[in-house]
């Protein structure tokens, strides 16, 4: 419970000056610089729940379980968290990984999560948060973060059973959805609603049998529609860029480059110039990593898919 003196910050509202920031599906990304003295942060209570995820400085938490081995800190405070957590010496740097009082009820809903706060110290934990502080900076579409932020809460739950080593039979419809609806501005809780799960349950069983998210997973086919059209037509990268569900031309740009290895101006002349067709990326071998693991997991949700028609 909060004290009479205590301070109430609203949701995305925390202590440090911006420096980065991205916010989407009632989830707000932010990352901050200390920016005073221990004895100036006051006692506090935060109205939202959020995941800190420190990226430089000494960090004092009430949270329970500080890991003894030196990792990366990652806390997770639940919604009414008092504290006055501070970097010892004022200096310091973190991420702030907020969902909205109705964005974290729902996700919440029939799950077992911590009553107070606590040190994340599992690796697997303190990569998703990785991945959603790199939202920041990569701006990705809202459901890849959605389903990031429903993983690592996922990743807490005291109540989840084993997932069974095969495919759940609903696994196949949001497949399907997915592949067939990726141009629209899709959530977690959406496509979990239409195959009758608990969202949280499908951002993990997502990952355990594709080794992606269902965010990266529509990334590809955003990729593979780009890539078709880019060598099938002379439209303007912009115009392929909306086609294909990104944001803008440069989003487009930018996410091409990352994860096939090739610039899309130059893709198309290399294309052109050895008449390779829309499926030539599939075969370029300065493909990232990242690319080909999402190119198996295409593959694997679609036989998985065709097998249980």
């Amino acid at each position: 419970m909060s004290g009479p003196s205590s301070l109430h910050f609203a949701s995305g509202q925390f202590y440090g000056g911006v420096r980065l920031s991205y916010a989407s599906h009632g989830i707000i990304v932010t990352h901050r610089v200390a920016d005073r003295e221990p004895d100036e942060v006051l006692t506090h209570t935060h109205g939202d729940a959020h995941f800190v995820l420190i990226s430089g400085g000494d960090y004092v938490s009430i949270a329970e379980g500080r890991p003894a081995e030196r990792i990366p800190v990652l806390v997770y405070n639940p919604p009414g968290t008092t504290h006055r957590d501070h970097f010892k010496h004022g200096r310091g740097s973190y991420f702030a990984i907020s969902l909205e009082p109705a964005k974290a009820a729902a996700a919440g809903y029939e799950i077992g999560l911590p009553g107070g706060p606590i040190y994340l110290s599992d690796m697997a934990q303190l990569a998703i948060a990785m991945r959603i502080a790199r939202c920041c900076a990569v701006q990705p579409s809202g459901l890849t973060l959605d389903a990031l932020c429903h993983e690592l809460l996922g990743s807490m739950d005291r109540l989840a059973q084993r997932d069974d080593r095969r495919p759940p039979s609903w696994l196949d419809r949001a497949v399907e959805l997915l592949h067939d609806r990726y141009l629209e501005d899709l959530t977690i809780a959406s496509v979990a609603n239409s195959v009758g799960i608990h969202p949280v349950h499908l951002a993990r069983s997502f990952r355990r049998h594709f080794r992606c998210s269902p965010g990266e997973f529509t990334r590809f086919c955003q990729l593979e529609r780009a890539a078709f059209m880019l060598t099938r037509s002379d439209r303007s990268l912009c115009d392929i860029a909306l086609e294909s569900g990104f944001a803008d031309q440069s989003q487009f740009s930018r996410a091409f480059a990352r994860d096939l290895g090739i610039a899309p101006g130059e893709y198309r002349s290399l294309a052109g110039v050895q008449h390779l067709g829309a499926g030539m990326f599939q075969n370029d071998k300065r493909c990232t990593p990242r690319m080909r693991k999402l190119r198996e997991c295409d593959k694997a949700a679609r036989d998985f898919a065709r097998s249980n028609r």
